[in-house]
């Protein structure tokens, strides 16, 4: 089948009249699976994340650590786990345009951005955990190996991160080509 022959079969195709509330149901954000699993991991993220600003102040010696490795701790853990709801959030909203093809490009955009800032913040939640943990250690040689080993597997979630990131970015503007390609 041309082409041609396939946009006058779309043309020709009637929509479908659906009712107003059939319509919202369909948009509810809880029977949405997308939705429904960034939900989960977003809750689970903040459980995680506020469980270990509990045991570092209750149970790790926080008030023997500087003011400032308290703060730089709660300040790395929080800034990312507000991005993430931001993140949420960003991820109901259709981004629109006057077409199919500007809405995608507007969506990748987006993301982009979204994703740089997203590996950034990740980055300073490791730095800052990283700096409350070591602020008040006397680092000799066994002990920077150890430290270098333990950066060395906390790369490993980064790449991981930026690789997700790069396919979901990568899947969207493979679609974008493909329908410009048919225009």
């Amino acid at each position: 089948m041309e082409i041609e022959e396939l946009r006058k079969e779309w043309k020709s195709i009637k929509t479908p009249q659906i009712d107003l509330d059939r319509l919202k149901d369909m948009t509810i954000e809880k029977s949405h699976p997308v939705l429904s699993g960034i939900r989960k991991q977003l809750t689970m993220e903040l459980i995680g994340w506020s469980a270990v600003l509990i045991i570092c102040f209750t149970g790790l010696d926080a008030d023997a650590k500087t003011m400032l490795a308290n703060a730089i701790l709660i300040i790395s853990v929080t800034i990312p786990m507000l991005f993430n709801i931001y993140g949420y959030k960003l991820s109901k909203e259709f981004i629109a345009g006057p077409d199919i093809t500007s809405s995608l490009q507007n969506q990748i955009r987006s993301l982009k951005r979204f994703a740089v800032t997203s590996v950034l913040l990740r980055i300073m939640l490791i730095a800052g955990v990283g700096y409350f943990f070591l602020s008040n250690i006397n680092i000799n040689p066994g002990k920077l190996m150890l430290l270098g080993a333990g950066s060395v597997l906390l790369l490993l979630p980064l790449y991981l991160l930026v690789r997700i990131w790069t396919k979901r970015v990568g899947t969207l503007s493979t679609t974008l080509r493909l329908l410009k390609e048919h225009e």
